[in-house]
């Protein structure tokens, strides 16, 4: 294939997930994460990945990161950007620097990550971006104001970028999923498994199936929703008090 592709959060979860098909597939693969163990382990058994201690909150890290990459395995045909942080804590209560990292590596790295990346790929013509937002950009709910909010921010800076984007042969795709049977949810429900309701999360192979499905379609919808996401996106739309109101029944934190 001789293509090269960039991954974020790929130490682990979906982004290890989507790095290790991509190298399976052929394609010479940048790992991203700020976990150097967790990149080798993603790494191992795959002389087509190169890995790179990041943090994308970090852009002066993420330009020097991506310089190397380049430099290392050639113009980046693919952004895969899957980094993300949550934190539980109530709206009122939450320890404000702990909305700060949020806010720093869910929303302002796909900014730096983006503005790192794309600009080579318009100045192509040619290039596919995927960012993983979440159903929470869409659907808040109780315990997760921090990364509700990051992910609304991401979602808003994706439509934005797709707008700027039309016509320069860049392809923007957004995968926005319920939650998934991940670390970062192992992690919410370690602080409160009151937040996530009892319910358990999608299989990250479903996730990535559906992503690797709308990359591959060039007439894909800029936002997609595997699984449970979109009849509850569409209940968002047009009964949000209903479904807010059953959000709050359910959803009862500690925090």
């Amino acid at each position: 294939m001789n293509k090269t592709a960039l991954v974020t959060g790929a130490a682990s979860g979906m982004g290890r997930l989507v790095a290790r098909r991509l190298a399976a597939a052929g394609h010479r693969v940048a790992a991203l994460d700020v976990n150097e163990m967790g990149l080798a382990e993603t790494a191992r058994r795959s002389p087509n990945t190169g890995t790179y201690i990041c943090d994308v909150s970090d852009p002066e890290a993420v330009t020097a990161a991506v310089a190397k990459a380049r430099a290392d395995l050639g113009p980046i045909d693919l952004l895969v950007h899957a980094a993300a942080l949550c934190r539980v804590g109530s709206a009122l209560g939450h320890d404000v620097s702990e909305l700060h990292r949020v806010m720093a590596v869910n929303y302002l790295g796909t900014v730096n990550i983006c503005q790192a990346v794309v600009p080579a790929m318009k100045e192509a013509g040619a290039g596919t971006v995927a960012l993983f937002a979440s159903l929470a950009g869409w659907l808040p709910s109780p315990g997760l104001a921090a990364y509700s909010a990051s992910k609304f921010a991401v979602i808003g800076y994706t439509e934005v970028l797709a707008q700027e984007l039309h016509g320069t042969g860049v392809r923007l795709v957004s995968i926005c999923p319920p939650m998934v049977e991940t670390p970062l949810l192992d992690g919410i429900r370690a602080v409160d498994p009151a937040v996530v309701a009892g319910q358990n999360g999608m299989s990250p192979e479903k996730v990535v199936d559906a992503l690797e499905k709308a990359i591959a379609d060039p007439k894909a919808p800029l936002f997609v929703f595997p699984g449970s996401a979109r009849p509850l996106v569409l209940a968002r739309r047009f009964v949000p008090d209903l479904l807010r109101r059953q959000v709050t029944r359910m959803v009862k934190p500690a925090v």
